[in-house]
């Protein structure tokens, strides 16, 4: 009776698992093209400790037989639909073949007979990615949205967990959420109209700030964090929409006003810099370089006639030096990335944690270029001071957001390729001396789950492990009926918010 028992368990486990003997195919004809797959997997370059790229087959066929080779035990997969690869082998397969490739080939049973493509492989990096990617997921539209939430995958899975929704925290506008060079534990994010307020969290505590002074023109928007953790820059923006009413475009999205600021966290101050805070000149996107010591921004030139002259807005990209231990910036801006001369505005800039790259986002015009179809990747060498289009990286529509491994060797960015409305992730290599890879779709359970998915990714940002910040304790925080109100520091430049500076453009 044991023995049976025994039998039955071990028959029921390799079932779960897929332990099964595949019968191979007798093939009729080898049909010397690559199957039809969704997403666009061929060739693609793999981190070591990426999830399963799970597929669909889009040629016509009743079954299919799936063979994945390389060093160590292959994998092979029998199905009907959608291609799923199981995780633990697919793990093992990738230790194993690391520095390697993978030979994937597809057969096919049509009517009784059985065809097989010409393989295709998967190579497979030395480079890890990090643990965990966070993002917001909402609606891709301007006008409306119902419920969001800043969400956390796990790479090497496909597990998703909430940072917080806004259903937690009065179905406000929840956005911005950035992390002190991938640290989970350190992070600040935005929360708008209801329960407004900027939320800090380090060190498992989390307090809700009030950032509008009489020295700022809104309350805080972009931020980043500086490398040691005391000071977070942020721009301060007015930003407007306008729209078309016969053009295939439907809106434009730009500022009328927007300054820089720096906020140190344990004096609770503000400074900036009349290079900062020009009324003449719109500041905004800022981020530190690897050693804090200089401060990257994009910037151009006020235009009042809005939106009438919006195709004149065209930022650069500028440097300007910074002292952390007395929170003082230098006299002097540097322009690093400039491409006004070729009709572009430079936006959207992230930098490796190396130092050495620099992307950004460059489009016809504007600083909010996810909105703008011909909006393409940008790398700027900061040792060659070259600037090259990461042709590889792009499409015909637009790419925009990045963020960098904490290894510089992976990004994930934002892309529309799909159908031009809804925003993905895609991952990318780049090695030391900038050579790209072919992206790929952040993988799925489910293959399809991206055409089915009505939320568009919004802001990626890689963390080298998970937020255990709870969202219920998020959601407390930014409920809170008190907040702590920033200050400027009497120290500081303070720039005149008056008449001067208002905005005077036209909103259609």
């Amino acid at each position: 009776m044991r023995l049976n028992i025994f039998y039955i368990l071990l028959i029921a486990l390799c079932g779960l698992y897929g332990c099964k003997n595949h019968q191979q195919p007798i093939i009729k004809e080898n049909l010397n093209i690559l199957p039809t797959i969704y997403p666009e997997y061929q060739g693609a370059l793999l981190p070591v400790n990426i999830a399963p790229l799970n597929f669909k087959i889009q040629d016509e066929g009743d079954e299919w037989m799936i063979q994945i080779q390389g060093k160590g035990n292959p994998i092979t997969i029998t199905a009907h639909d959608a291609v799923e690869i199981p995780i633990k082998r697919w793990r093992q397969l990738l230790h194993q073949n690391q520095g390697g490739s993978l030979s994937i080939t597809v057969s096919s049973r049509q009517k009784g007979e059985w065809y097989q493509y010409s393989p295709f492989t998967w190579d497979i990096s030395t480079d890890s990615i990090d643990s965990h990617l966070a993002y917001r997921l909402i609606e891709p539209t301007y006008a409306n949205w119902n419920s969001m939430a800043i969400c956390q995958r796990e790479l090497s899975s496909f597990k998703e967990t909430e940072i917080i929704s806004n259903k937690k925290s009065g179905q406000n506008c929840i956005n911005c959420h950035t992390f002190n060079q991938g640290n989970p534990n350190e992070m600040v994010m935005h929360m708008r109209k209801i329960n407004a307020g900027t939320i800090l969290m380090q060190g498992g505590a989390c307090q809700k700030l009030n950032t509008k002074t009489p020295h700022t023109i809104s309350n805080f928007v972009y931020p980043d964090w500086h490398p040691s953790g005391k000071q977070i820059a942020f721009s301060t923006n007015l930003t407007q929409m306008s729209f078309y009413d016969a053009h295939p475009k439907i809106i434009e999205v730009y500022d009328t006003q927007s300054d820089i600021v720096l906020y140190d966290i344990s004096k609770n101050e503000v400074y900036t810099s009349p290079l900062l805070a020009n009324a003449n000149k719109l500041e905004n996107f800022p981020f530190f370089s690897p050693d804090g010591k200089q401060l990257y921004f994009c910037t151009c030139d006020r235009i009042d006639s809005l939106p009438q002259q919006f195709s004149n807005i065209k930022y650069r990209i500028c440097s300007i030096g910074f002292d952390p231990q007395n929170n003082q910036f230098s006299k002097q801006v540097d322009t690093l990335i400039d491409l006004t001369n070729a009709g572009k505005s430079v936006t959207l800039p992230s930098i490796s944690p190396d130092g050495q790259f620099i992307a950004c986002s460059a489009a016809p015009h504007g600083c909010f270029s996810s909105w703008i179809p011909e909006s393409d990747l940008y790398l700027y060498n900061t040792k060659t001071k070259k600037l090259i289009a990461a042709t590889e990286w792009n499409s015909p529509e637009a790419e925009s957001c990045t963020t960098w491994s904490s290894n510089s060797r992976w990004v994930i960015f934002s892309s529309r390729r799909e159908d031009g409305i809804y925003n993905r992730l895609y991952i990318a290599h780049i090695d030391s001396v900038g050579n790209l890879s072919k992206p790929f779709l952040l993988p799925q359970r489910d293959p399809t789950y991206n055409q089915r998915n009505l939320k568009a990714y919004n802001l990626p940002r890689l963390i080298k492990g998970k937020v255990t910040i709870s969202p219920i304790t998020i959601g407390r925080c930014a409920e809170a009926k008190g907040k702590k109100s920033v200050r400027f520091s009497k120290h500081s430049y303070k720039p005149l918010i008056n008449e001067a500076t208002e905005n005077h453009s036209e909103i259609n």
